[in-house]
């Protein structure tokens, strides 16, 4: 079984209130040091993403169905 983690971003499109999936990560500290590279494109001197305010992650585990074929 494989793990993916999903980050999030709420208030990233039109709705404030709405996530939106930003990116797709094998590893969990890949999506948290991606969300500091997002913050990085934005020309503030302030996090513009925080990990459990506005920028989530979703782990999920992938289960192989083809049983073996």
């Amino acid at each position: 079984m494989q793990n993916i983690h999903i980050l999030q971003l709420q208030g990233a499109g039109d709705n404030e209130t709405a996530l939106t999936n930003a990116a797709v990560f094998a590893d969990y500290d890949e999506a948290v040091a991606h969300i500091a590279t997002i913050n990085a494109e934005y020309a503030v001197d302030f996090a513009v993403y925080t990990l459990d305010e506005n920028a989530f992650i979703q782990t999920h585990t992938v289960v192989d169905n083809m049983w073996g074929y």
